[in-house]
C-alpha cells in the first residue's frame, strides 16, 4: 500500500481546497486510476488533508491528481507526503486514531475515514488488502477510543468554549454567535449543535450564515438581541470591540444570568461588561490555559494509545504476510515429508543468522505458551 497526502503540515488551506472533490468527481479520479492500472483506491478529503491510499506505483496518481484539479504538477509535487509499505500502513494507523490531526485524538477523522473507505468499497474500488488494511486501522481506533481518555479531554480552543457554554445553564439556552463565518466561531457552532440544547443565532455582515441550524441576523442588529441572549460569544478578526460596556447599559438589562465569551485577539468584548449585573465574561486566555493542560494529559494517553497501534499493526501485517503466501503454504504442506529435525537444520541452511536467531526465539516463544497452557 501507499500513501500520497496533502495535508495541513505542508500545504495552505488555500491550496488543499484545490485537490478537495465532491462525489462525483472522486467517482472520476477513481475511475481515471482505474484506467490505469489502479484496482485499488481510497481517497480521504477532510478540512486539513486530501489523500490517495492505493495498491500500486504512487508517482502515478500525481499527474491524474493535478489534471483534474486543474494544478501545476510541479507545485503539487512540492507540497506532497509519500508513505509506503509498512509506513503507509502506520500513516494511516495514526490519521484514523487522530494521531496526525491539528487537535490530538480528535474523533471527527475516524467518522471521515469510514465514509471514505466505504465509499471506494461500495463502488468496487478496494478488495483483500486495502479492505483488511482500513478495517483494521478503524477497530483500532475504536480500540484507543475506548482503552485511553484521549477523546474524552478536550483541547482546541472551540471545544473548550462550547462545553463550558453547554454547562453553563440547564435547558435549553440561546446563544448569539458573532464571527459564525471564521474558523474558531463556526467550530463553537458546530461543537454546540451536537449538544442540541442551543437555539443558536448567528450575526451575518453580508454573507449568509450556511448552516440550516442557525438563525442568521444583521451584525448591525446584534445589540437588538442580547437582551434575549443566555450567552453572548464573539470569534471576529476586527480590530474593535463587537460589544461595549456603554452599549450595552443602555438596553435596559433585567437581572439574568448572562455569559459574554470572548475568543478574539485583540478582545472583542468590552472587559467592563462584567459590571452589568448577573454578567460574567471569559476570555481566551481562561481557555488557553486549560487547553495546554489537557494537552499535557492527552500526551500520555497519546503512549498508551501507540502501544495499542504497534500490537494492533503486528497482527495485521502477520495476516497479510500469511494471506499472501498461502499459496506457498499449501506446496510446502504438500513437498514436506521429513521429520521437524530435518526441517530445522535445512531453515539454518539457507536463512542467514538474523533470520534464524529469529526463528528460534520464535520457536521458544510457542513452547512458553504451550508450557503455560499445561
Amino acid at each position: 500500500m501507499f500513501v500520497v497526502s496533502l495535508n495541513h503540515k505542508k500545504a495552505m488551506a488555500e491550496f488543499r481546497e484545490k485537490l478537495s472533490f465532491d462525489d462525483d468527481k472522486r467517482i472520476l479520479l477513481l475511475e481515471r486510476l482505474k484506467e490505469i492500472g489502479f484496482e485499488q483506491i481510497v481517497y480521504l478529503n477532510t478540512c486539513n488533508r486530501c489523500e490517495i491510499y492505493g495498491v500500486g506505483k504512487a508517482s502515478k496518481v500525481i499527474s491524474v491528481w493535478a489534471d483534474m484539479a486543474g494544478v501545476d504538477i510541479d507545485e503539487l509535487k512540492e507540497q506532497l507526503l509519500f508513505f509506503d509499505g509498512n509506513g503507509a500502513v502506520s500513516h494511516l494507523f495514526h490519521v484514523t486514531a487522530g494521531f496526525d490531526s491539528m487537535v490530538l485524538g480528535e474523533d471527527e477523522i475516524l467518522g471521515q475515514i469510514k465514509t471514505a473507505y466505504s465509499f471506494s468499497k461500495d463502488n468496487g474500488y478496494t478488495n483483500y488488502e486495502l479492505n483488511t488494511i482500513f478495517q483494521a486501522a478503524i477497530s483500532c481506533a475504536k480500540k484507543i477510543k475506548t482503552r485511553t481518555k484521549l477523546s474524552k479531554t478536550s483541547v482546541s480552543i472551540a471545544s473548550l468554549a462550547a462545553t463550558k457554554i453547554h454547562n453553563y445553564k440547564r435547558g435549553k439556552k440561546k446563544v448569539m454567535i458573532m464571527g459564525a463565518t471564521g474558523d474558531t466561531g463556526n467550530k463553537v457552532l458546530l461543537n454546540l449543535l451536537s449538544y442540541g440544547d442551543c437555539e443558536i443565532y448567528a450575526t451575518k455582515h453580508i454573507h449568509h450564515i450556511s448552516n440550516p441550524n442557525a438563525k442568521s441576523i444583521p451584525y448591525s442588529e446584534r445589540y437588538d438581541y442580547v437582551k434575549d441572549m443566555d450567552v453572548i460569544v464573539s470569534a471576529t478578526r476586527g480590530p474593535h470591540y463587537t460589544i461595549t460596556y456603554g452599549a450595552i447599559k443602555n438596553l435596559g438589562l433585567d437581572d439574568k444570568k448572562r455569559l459574554f465569551v470572548d475568543l478574539a485577539v485583540p478582545r472583542d468584548i468590552d472587559e467592563d461588561v462584567v459590571n452589568i449585573k448577573a454578567s460574567q465574561l471569559i476570555s481566551i486566555d481562561d481557555f488557553t490555559a486549560i487547553a495546554k493542560e489537557n494537552n499535557r494529559l492527552k500526551s500520555k494517553e497519546k503512549e498508551s494509545g501507540e502501544a495499542i497501534i504497534e500490537d494492533e499493526m503486528d497482527s495485521l501485517l502477520k495476516d497479510l504476510t500469511f494471506h499472501n503466501n498461502r499459496e506457498a503454504f499449501e506446496a510446502m504442506k504438500k513437498s514436506r515429508k521429513e521429520d521437524f529435525e530435518h526441517f530445522v537444520y535445512k531453515y539454518r541452511d539457507v536463512a542467514s543468522s538474523d533470520e534464524f536467531e529469529s526463528f528460534i526465539n520464535v520457536l521458544n516463544k510457542m513452547q512458553e505458551v504451550e508450557n503455560e497452557t499445561i
